[in-house]
């Protein structure tokens, strides 16, 4: 059914934009812009299998083949590293896992964690044993940091990230929606800061001079939009099965279960539309209003393409 819808530990160690503002600033290469797959803007799949309703969710925006060639290198963004342990706080495992099994279908050359999730990761889905070759398969994080300009940036001029968010062919984002102590919300777009080191995440709470974490919530959201400017993932699967109403990004706090995975090659679209899973309207968060003004993606849902699924 297809319908318009009208809608931490990296420092430990409202005007509408319209159409005009999808994409609209960004340079082109071959490794930054989506594919296009034919299908809606958005898919909203809705169900109680996490494996399932990804994958559904997938055949709905034209299949994974739409997004991963045969024989391209992957580059995985998972919001599940080892500080986030209490539940709702972190992706699913059945939510990453059937996208890694269809990159695999696929023909994708070689698979591999930007950032690592947490030893325990695999163990909270059963269907690790079944498919433990198949995970076992997927490289761990090189560690290998490097500097990087961010030519578009306001705050953030400069950042160093793990080497392969910029080498892979393809990167795909798996954020958990969940509540914000700091920026409100956290999503796809605060879920890239997953590639940085922890010094250049620090200059994300701290650059401007303020002494706390969250002290200063414009410069943090400016240098996430920043951030999103230098590569878009090709593509964006965000989990809200089970995520964080309250307290977040850590907990413990109310949880809030959905059944539901979002997915689509505009990280502000999908953030824009989980946004009202926690609660918010997509203007009442800055980074998301920042994003869409560096031309990163759109947030007013309401004229996209969203197909629901019910599984």
């Amino acid at each position: 059914m297809t319908q318009k819808i009208g809608r931490r530990e990296f420092l430990k160690g409202g005007a509408a934009f319209g159409a005009a503002a999808v994409f609209g600033s960004i340079p082109v290469n071959p490794r930054q812009t989506p594919a296009k797959s034919g299908g809606p803007d958005l898919a909203v799949a809705k169900g109680a299998d996490s494996f399932a309703i990804t994958s559904k969710a997938l055949e709905a925006l034209g299949g994974i083949k739409a997004f991963v060639p045969k024989g391209s290198s992957v580059g995985l963004v998972i919001n599940a590293p080892t500080w986030w342990k209490r539940p709702g706080s972190h992706t699913h495992p059945e939510v990453v896992l059937a996208v890694i099994l269809a990159c695999q279908e696929a023909g994708a050359k070689d698979i591999q964690y930007l950032i690592d999730p947490a030893a325990d990761f695999w163990s909270k889905t059963q269907l690790s044993a079944k498919y433990k070759a198949e995970l076992g398969a997927v490289k761990k994080c090189s560690g290998n940091f490097v500097g990087k300009d961010v030519p578009q940036g306001r705050s953030l001029k400069k950042t160093k990230l793990i080497k392969e968010f910029l080498d892979c062919d393809v990167v795909i984002n798996l954020p958990i929606i969940k509540h914000h102590v700091g920026v409100n919300m956290s999503g796809n777009l605060k879920n890239l800061m997953g590639v940085n080191d922890t010094s250049s995440n620090n200059f994300f709470h701290s650059g401007s001079g303020s002494k706390t974490e969250y002290g200063d919530v414009p410069f943090l959201s400016q240098c996430i939009a920043d951030l999103n400017t230098l590569r878009r993932p090709a593509l964006c699967v965000a989990d809200a099965t089970e995520f964080l109403l309250t307290n977040g990004p850590e907990g413990p706090g109310e949880l809030r279960r959905l059944q539901t995975v979002v997915a689509g090659v505009d990280p502000v679209a999908v953030d824009s539309y989980g946004a009202a899973f926690v609660n918010l309207k997509a203007a009442e968060v800055l980074m998301i209003k920042k994003s869409a003004e560096a031309g990163i993606g759109r947030y007013d849902v309401e004229k996209l393409n969203v197909r629901q699924i019910a599984v």
